[in-house]
Parts: C-alpha cells; structure tokens; sequence
C-alpha cells in the first residue's frame, strides 16, 4: 500500500476544503483529549516519587529494601512510557480535536512532522523490551545471591544503550518522508487530524516491523515471566520457614503486585498487535479500534508505577527490621 493513497485519509495540507475550518471546543474528541490528563498527572507524580527514593534510599543511603536495578529499570521504562505518552497525544490526541487542523491546512508537507512521526515509532521498541529487562534483573539474585549487584551493574551497563539504539534499523525507511495532516474517518467529524507521512523509501510501512517485534517481544516475555514465577514459588517454599509473618504478608503483596503487573502489561501488547493488524486489513475498521487503542497504552504507563508504589515497602514511611534472608528474598520479588 502507498503511503499517498488516500485510503489512509485525505491530507488536510494545503487542501482548500479546510480553509474555512472552525474549531469547535464541544465534540467528542476534545472530551478524549482532555480525559488522559486525570490519571496522567497523577501518575507523573507517582513516577517522580519512585526517582527521588531511588536517588535517596538506593543511592545516597544504600538502603537494602531497594534493589537499585529493578528501580532503574522500572524507572526508565515509565519515563520512556511518558515519552511515548507525548508522541501519541501529538499525532493523534490532540490533532484529532480540530485545533491543529487550520494550522495544518495552512502548512506544506514538511520534516517536521515526520520527526514527531517517528519519534512516536522510536519510543515504542523500547517499551517492547524494558519487560524483558526487568526480568533479566529479577533472575539475577536467585541464581547468583552473592554478586547479583555486579552483574546486574554489567547487564544494565550493556543492554540499555542498545535497547535506545535498537529503534534505529526500524525507522530508516522514514528519513526521505515528510510529514502530513490526514483527516480521520468516520466516526470523527470533519476536521479530525492525526499525523502521517508519504514519500517514505520505497513506500515501507511501520506495521509489519511493529507486528513482527511486537509478536516476538510478547512471547519472550510471557516465556521468561513463566520461568521467573516458577523460580519465584520453588524459593518461596524453600524459605518459608525463614520469615516471619508480616514478611510473609509483605512477600504475598508483591507477588500479588507483580501478578497484576504482568497482566496489564499482556494487555498491551495485546491491544497494540490487534490495533495493528486490523490496521493492515482495514483502515477503516482500524479507525474506530484508534478510539480505545490509546487507553490500552496508558493502562501499562499507569498501572506498573502506581502498583509497584503501593506495594513497595521502600516507599513506606516505617520499616521493621530485616533479616538477611527476609532482605535478600525482598529484593527477589521486586
């Protein structure tokens, strides 16, 4: 499929049609613009708490309820969570209310645009990956309990760069494209944009690497959280005897914590490969899925910061007193 095609949606760049377009506040998509901010806001301030404990218990005090990768780790999957957040409101969000749309009909295609394409495209690969490294940094302390921090440093060290390179191979094919305003389908009304391109090299589309990795990371992580669960029960019943009842109750919580987590983030994979093939098998039907796809996104930016702050005893003003098998067991199941 070509990316001029107007199947994918006439382009409002300096199409006369919109010249006497009128933003109107009162539509339905300006309610879905402004909804997002309710629970965004709120989880921005989660995020921002779970950096400053980092700085200050992980750090600064060394405190042994903080396992410095995992608060890394889940740290910078949330920020990139926020990035791709942002990227999404710009392309469709927000054009898709009617105030970009004069302003868009006003403009030549342009570079401009198809960076803020992109970046959208660049955020969404690491998001795929981060998982996979938080379970990496959880198998550590149960195979190797006395240098897990060194290892974890050399992995982190290692995999984090190259998950921010491994965006790179799949969006090559945007750097002759330009940036355009497409108008949405039916059911949004006239004047709903959203940001595109044409004149990608050779006419590539996204979807087919977005489904191919998507499909791919989806798997590896459901293998290697299947593997960590069983890791996790065999040193629960094996250090049962060792801990007490209210880290037993603690220890049940994060589990718990973590069993939610892990299904939020399912869901959005799952919402992500179904927006993306029914995008390639029709436009149209991928049209009205674009309505909820979005709020499958944001489950995963909001569930994971707030659950793992509500669960974690780092982030607890009281703590009891730790014993060495409590502490290393803690540090296991966050």
């Amino acid at each position: 499929m070509s990316m001029e095609n107007d199947d994918l949606g006439v382009i409002i760049n300096l199409n006369s049609n919109y010249s006497n377009f009128h933003f109107n506040f009162l539509t339905v998509p300006v309610f879905l613009s402004v909804f997002p901010f309710i629970y965004i806001i709120p989880t921005c301030c989660v995020i921002f708490r779970i950096i400053h404990v980092y700085i200050e218990k992980g750090i600064r005090k060394n405190d042994e309820t903080v396992n410095k990768s995992v608060f890394l780790v889940i740290i910078l999957s949330q920020v990139t969570c926020l990035g791709f957040f942002l990227s999404d409101y710009i392309i469709i969000r927000l054009p898709s209310t009617g105030i970009m749309t004069k302003w868009c009909y006003q403009q030549s295609p342009n570079r401009f645009l198809s960076l803020i394409f992109t970046s959208h495209i660049y955020f969404s690969y690491p998001l795929m990956i981060y998982p996979i490294l938080l379970t990496v940094v959880r198998f550590t302390p149960i195979h190797y309990p006395h240098k897990h921090r060194e290892l974890n440093t050399k992995i982190l060290c290692y995999s984090i760069p190259i998950i921010h390179l491994y965006s790179f191979p799949f969006i090559f094919f945007m750097f002759p494209a330009l940036g355009v305003c497409r108008q949405f389908m039916k059911p949004y009304p006239f004047g709903s944009a959203f940001i595109h391109f044409y004149g990608s090299w050779h006419g590539i589309m996204n979807m087919p690497f977005q489904i191919l990795n998507t499909c791919f990371w989806l798997v590896l992580y459901l293998g290697s959280n299947f593997c960590l669960h069983r890791e996790l029960r065999n040193l629960k019943l094996t250090s049962q005897c060792h801990l007490h009842a209210n880290q037993s109750a603690k220890y049940r919580r994060a589990e718990f914590s973590l069993t939610v987590t892990t299904v939020s983030m399912i869901l959005a994979y799952v919402v992500n490969i179904v927006f993306q093939v029914t995008f390639l098998v029709d436009y149209r039907l991928g049209t009205y899925f674009s309505l909820l796809r979005p709020y499958g996104n944001d489950l995963e930016t909001c569930v994971v910061p707030w659950i793992f702050y509500l669960t974690h005893p780092a982030f607890r003003s009281k703590q009891g007193s730790i014993t060495s098998s409590s502490g290393q067991q803690r540090t296991t199941i966050t």
